[in-house]
């Protein structure tokens, strides 16, 4: 019996030494994989943080993006590039339709205040204001030479006339020399 003793004492311990490398096995791999799994979260928690702080980031910069653009589409509304060509011609027309009426008003006024003036009253006032200008123009009128303006008129119109040719320029040059001895 000893002999069945001695071989179930060593099948006993090869059975709990089997049980030990196994709990030892399991101990192990157990530790490696809560490492492992620490390990894992924390790489995933810092992931994470990245990931929200690029968002932040981008939320910002789309923000900021936003931002820009409406202040680029106020610009282009400001100076008037975001409309379109049919839409700028369709303003201008109605600018000029209001000034055309504008004109007409101020015309309708003035042609209202002529028609005021030419009352009897006003016709007596315009007929002694006119006698009053006709006593006072020549003694104005006498004092000028009238020779003196119209031969610089003939000399700028043959001028405008044929500025190419060469005797035009000289008949030009001639002209307001011919003018001085009449005019002193």
């Amino acid at each position: 019996m000893t002999k069945i003793k001695d071989l179930e004492k060593a099948g006993r311990q090869a059975f709990l030494a089997t049980i030990g490398t196994y709990a030892k096995g399991w101990e192990y791999i157990s530790d490696k994989v809560s490492l492992t799994i620490d390990d894992t979260n924390k790489i995933v928690n810092e992931l994470i943080e990245n990931g929200e702080k690029i968002e932040s980031d981008l939320k910002e910069k789309v923000k900021s993006n936003a931002q820009l653009d409406k202040q680029i589409a106020n610009l282009k509304a400001k100076l008037g590039v975001d409309t379109s060509t049919d839409e700028k011609l369709a303003e201008l027309e109605a600018k000029v339709v209001a000034l055309t009426d504008a004109i007409d008003k101020v015309v309708e006024a003035r042609l209202a205040k002529v028609a005021q003036q030419t009352t009897p009253a006003a016709k007596k006032e315009a007929t002694i204001a006119k006698a009053e200008a006709e006593t006072k123009a020549p003694v104005k009128t006498a004092a000028k030479p009238a020779a003196r303006k119209a031969p610089a008129k003939k000399a700028t119109a043959t001028a405008e006339k044929a500025p190419a040719k060469p005797a035009a320029k000289r008949a030009t040059k001639r002209a307001p020399a011919k003018a001085k001895p009449a005019t002193e």
